[in-house]
């Protein structure tokens, strides 16, 4: 089974069953591997996330396809195929032939699904200036591409979830309605999952009220000082999947700058503030290295 198809399993299985699974956001192949071996099965690609990480830019549009590939990529080839992994895709990264390309690009990298979203390229971070989306016809021509690039690929045995996205909630030429509407649009030309940014609270229920209930639903929360809604909460909204974006890399950066502001004045990291070397040893794979190469001593390269 590939990992588009376990992970439509996983999602249809929530979705019956009236869960709502938590996604972490990776950034790089070690918080893929983190997120894994805290028991977690599905993961998100953050652009932003990815963006600050590997080229310590902001995520307005200044990273390219390439470089999002090389991080998936390293993500998927660490994780065995076992992490299912959903790439942000932005918009695709230009015309209808770089969406095509997009998607099957992430399929041979080991994605198990996408996220294409209707703001115009270059895309920027939705809680970024200047948010704008392209108008409802354009956007609904974008997620038919992607679409028909995931159906044609299919003939290759190459597979993606697609989660069509809406950015429109907080954009000009937007509104609530707006991103309802275009939900129901992208639900009704057969993605796998709709998702739309920026919903408040209260305007959930209105969105899941919109769609056809066999269509699955993704919310993204970010730590920016409200509270956030549990799995439980957003299981009773209808939605199945709850994307913690900013999480890992947000905790990380903290740590790093503590730790820097310490050693800039003199001191060392407390105890507590770090993992014990064994741990740290381990965690980074000395011992399931050093039992391989037990296996095969008598390889002249070990000698």
């Amino acid at each position: 089974m590939s990992a588009a198809e376990r992970l439509r399993g996983a999602i249809h299985h929530a979705r019956t069953e009236n869960r709502c699974i938590t996604v972490p956001a990776c950034h790089d192949a070690l918080s893929a591997v983190l997120i894994q071996r805290a028991g977690f099965k599905i993961a998100f690609m953050s652009g932003f996330a990815v963006s600050v990480t590997q080229v310590a830019m902001p995520d307005a549009g200044l990273i390219s396809y390439g470089e999002m590939l090389a991080v998936g990529q390293k993500i998927c080839e660490a994780t065995h195929g076992k992490l299912l992994v959903i790439g942000d895709g932005d918009t695709g990264f230009g015309s209808s032939g770089n969406i095509r390309r997009t998607m099957r690009g992430y399929a041979l990298a080991g994605f198990a699904g996408i996220s294409i979203e209707d703001q115009v390229y270059p895309k920027r971070c939705s809680y970024a200036q200047g948010l704008a989306v392209e108008p409802r016809t354009a956007a609904i021509a974008r997620i038919r591409a992607a679409l028909a690039a995931r159906d044609e690929m299919r003939a290759e045995g190459l597979d993606l979830v697609l989660v069509a996205r809406s950015d429109c909630r907080h954009a000009e030429r937007g509104g609530l309605a707006e991103a309802i509407e275009r939900c129901r649009a992208f639900a009704a030309l057969g993605a796998d999952v709709v998702y739309a940014e920026g919903l408040a609270k209260e305007e959930l229920q209105q969105l899941s009220q919109a769609l056809p209930p066999e269509i699955p639903r993704m919310l993204a929360q970010v730590e920016r000082g409200e509270a956030l809604l549990s799995a439980e909460e957003l299981a009773q909204e209808g939605f199945s999947l709850n994307l913690l974006g900013l999480t890992l890399l947000n905790v990380a950066m903290k740590a790093m700058k503590s730790a820097l502001q310490q050693l800039a004045a003199g001191q060392h990291c407390p105890d507590g503030a770090r993992l014990p070397f064994e741990q740290l040893y381990a965690e980074a794979g000395f011992e399931d290295h050093y039992h391989w190469e037990a296996r095969f001593a008598d390889c002249p390269a070990e000698r």
